[in-house]
């Protein structure tokens, strides 16, 4: 469990300083991700994770809206969160979408799968 929450972090972290970024100049539409995710590693709380899932999920729609590829980690992230509040097999989609998005992530997600089995 350590080892997964140590890669989200470092996976969070990454995409956070990339959030920073405005849509023109990373190509990604990044929303409130910067302060939602703040606030649940700030104040983990039910609601905290929750207003940070919902705006990964809102992220992901208005990616596709407006026709942008949604950024990286985002799918998992989602697929994390999802398999701490104990959804297996929907967490695995999302790590799957996330592989699939970005093959460089294969190895990563790969790992997060295995060790959810």
């Amino acid at each position: 469990m350590l080892i997964k929450t140590r890669y989200l972090f470092i996976l969070a972290t990454t995409f956070l300083f990339a959030g920073c970024a405005s849509i023109t100049e990373s190509g990604y539409y990044w929303g409130n991700y910067s302060e939602t995710y703040y606030e649940y590693i700030k104040a983990p709380s039910e609601q905290s994770v929750t207003n940070h899932l919902n705006e990964l999920n809102r992220i992901v729609d208005t990616s596709k809206q407006k026709g942008l590829k949604v950024p990286p980690g985002i799918y998992a992230e989602i697929g994390y969160i999802t398999a701490k509040r104990g959804d297996s097999d929907d967490s695995i989609a999302y790590y799957r979408q996330e592989a699939e998005l970005y093959p460089e992530s294969k190895g990563f997600i790969e790992r997060l799968i295995s060790d959810q089995k």
